[in-house]
């Protein structure tokens, strides 16, 4: 369980970094939102999901049950995504679309590794 955390701790950093910088650098900094803190949050988040379900995978309490919290627990990223940042999301100001996509990128990205991992968990049970 430990090797398979700090995996999820090393692939996670090295998503938020490359990816942080990444589209900061494409974009020139010129978005009206913090790009920056959006990655955080969803790096803090899976991050935080994996961990949690490797945990439970290993305690026989909840492994049949683990794939509709993994349900729950995304449905609450989102709800948390937008109150954090409902200035953003909620804006009365009107977003161009490629900023709009800008924010949906960092959701993609880290949902598609954490369904990864998350997969493999619920494979071993």
């Amino acid at each position: 369980m430990l090797k398979s955390i700090l995996q999820y701790i090393i692939v996670f950093t090295l998503l938020f970094l490359v990816g942080t910088y990444t589209h900061l650098a494409i974009l020139d900094n010129s978005i009206p939102f913090p790009l920056g803190k959006m990655y955080l949050f969803h790096y803090l988040f899976s991050l935080g999901i994996c961990i949690l379900f490797a945990y439970l995978a290993f305690s026989d309490i909840l492994k049949e049950q683990l794939g509709l919290i993994y349900l729950a627990a995304l449905f609450l990223k989102l709800i948390f995504f937008a109150i954090v940042f409902k200035s953003a999301v909620f804006s009365e100001t009107v977003i161009p679309r490629i900023d709009r996509f800008s924010m949906l990128i960092p959701l993609i990205l880290f949902l598609f590794v954490e369904v990864l991992y998350i997969s493999k968990i619920l494979k071993k049970i």
